[in-house]
């Protein structure tokens, strides 16, 4: 499983001009210690949804740590979450860490928080879950989270957000809002907020931004 992880990575970096090298379970950018990334696969128990932990070295003290489930058995189950990770957060991660912006696959926008001055990279609002499920997005589902990010006391440092929102189906939601990997109390607030739409069935939204200082 771990050949297959590093080709799919491999292949997926090169079609964006950035060359990879093994070295052992990760990943290197060419010529470089840093960024190194690496994909761990955790095969679901009794059949259920397996977990792919993909993990982002930005220097010796930090690392992006996202997890992506997988439908599906062994190599199926794998692809499946390799594709998830293709579509939330690749684009998102390739212009914050390698600095390659495709314009097509994210927003780029100027932000202040703490004081600071940052270009928020942005991806899109990816749906998981049944096929008739609501795909419209909020207008302010984006706001409001920038609102929260405005008011965030962050540090001139590269930082990440992942949002996380599931309709449960009974008038149950869940969400899940990370800064820096920990759990962010006001991007949380700022999510539950928006009236998400409402579906009688379980869907899923999921979000990654990136916030690089600007120059």
């Amino acid at each position: 499983m771990d050949r297959l992880i590093q080709n799919y990575l491999i292949d997926l970096f090169a079609d964006n001009s950035i060359v990879l090298e093994p070295d052992e379970d990760w990943l290197l950018t060419e010529g470089e210690d840093f960024p190194a990334i690496r994909g761990i696969w955790h095969e679901g128990k009794d059949g259920g949804m397996g977990r792919l932990d993909i993990d982002v070295v930005l220097d010796e003290e930090r690392t992006i740590e996202e997890s992506f489930g997988g439908i599906g058995t062994g190599k199926e189950g794998c692809r499946d979450a390799l594709d998830s990770f293709a579509r939330n957060d690749f684009h998102v991660v390739l212009a914050a860490c390698w600095h390659v912006v495709n314009g097509r696959k994210l927003a780029v926008r100027e932000l202040t928080a703490g004081g600071q001055r940052f270009t928020a990279y942005v991806g899109d609002f990816t749906l998981r879950g049944e096929k008739n499920a609501p795909m419209e997005i909020p207008e302010d589902g984006l706001s409001a989270l920038e609102a929260a990010i405005a008011t965030a006391p962050l540090s001139a440092d590269v930082h990440w957000i992942r949002v996380f929102y599931g309709n449960v189906g009974d008038g149950k939601t869940q969400i899940e809002v990370l800064l820096d990997n920990e759990p962010w109390a006001s991007g949380h607030k700022a999510i539950a907020s928006v009236e998400w739409p409402q579906h009688d069935r379980y869907y899923s939204l999921r979000n990654f931004i990136a916030l690089v200082p600007a120059d």
